[in-house]
């Protein structure tokens, strides 16, 4: 049978339940959702852009007010409306256009209205160095590793000189070997995925959401190639995944 596609998975995620795609609560799901619930959606991503500022003017940059600020994987839009009131420009960037129609709807109905939002096949359209923050979270962590290094260095590429990258990565999978046996195998076998769907007490046809670990050796890598320096490293874990949040400063030359 076929294998999963992510990017077509994430287009199911935003047709079906987009929220319960972002923050897996079953509050989230849309059988669920009220207005309570999509009020604390919400009130996450003003808790966590907050938080962002707070780490990059503490130990990076005590000034930093970005004028220009991109978000990779917006998905419902939880963070660019967050985004659009600390900012003068916000750009929104899914591979999903389901999720882009939640979010623009969204941002339409809080008052949003400094937010654009691509899909990812036009992040070529925006001019290199053009931003002062560059943004993820928990996004990279679903996109197959290979794909996703080429996007790190896409990004990177939009920072403008002194500006920061804040990206979320994975990169330990502390599951057992059968765990990561089987997840591999729902990833290449689409029956194998609806039959552990049923089994889990979801429909057959729920979406697989992926989970990729990067390699820091790697990510480092990166960021040496493209000038960034200055890096601050929150670690993170959920479950039985370990990661980090990045913060970085793209610089003409790296600090010594």
């Amino acid at each position: 049978m076929f294998a999963n596609d992510p990017d077509r998975d994430w287009q199911n995620w935003g047709k079906t339940d987009p929220y319960f795609g972002v923050l897996t609560d079953t509050k989230f799901l849309n059988a669920n959702l009220n207005d309570s619930a999509l009020a604390e959606f919400f009130a996450s991503g003003e808790r966590h852009v907050e938080h962002v500022y707070e780490v990059i003017r503490s130990r990076m940059w005590p000034d930093f007010q970005p004028s220009r600020v991109l978000d990779y994987g917006c998905g419902a839009g939880r963070l660019v409306v967050a985004f659009a009131a600390r900012s003068r420009r916000v750009v929104g960037v899914d591979v999903a256009s389901s999720m882009l129609e939640v979010a623009r709807a969204n941002c339409k109905r809080l008052g949003a209205d400094s937010v654009d939002l691509m899909h990812v096949n036009d992040l070529d359209s925006l001019a290199p160095e053009s931003f002062d923050l560059v943004h993820s979270y928990i996004v990279f962590q679903h996109i197959p590793v290979a794909q996703g290094e080429l996007i790190l260095r896409k990004l990177i590429g939009l920072l403008a000189e002194g500006g920061v990258g804040a990206i979320h990565l994975t990169c330990v999978d502390r599951r057992s070997a059968v765990r990561r046996g089987l997840s591999a195998l729902r990833r290449r076998v689409g029956v194998v995925h609806g039959l552990m769907n049923l089994a889990q007490g979801r429909r057959f046809s729920t979406p697989l959401m992926q989970m990729n670990s990067y390699s820091m050796n790697r990510v480092f890598d990166i960021l040496m190639d493209t000038d960034c320096s200055n890096l601050n490293v929150e670690f993170w874990e959920h479950l039985n995944f370990r990661g980090a949040m990045l913060y970085f400063q793209r610089l003409s030359k790296p600090l010594l």
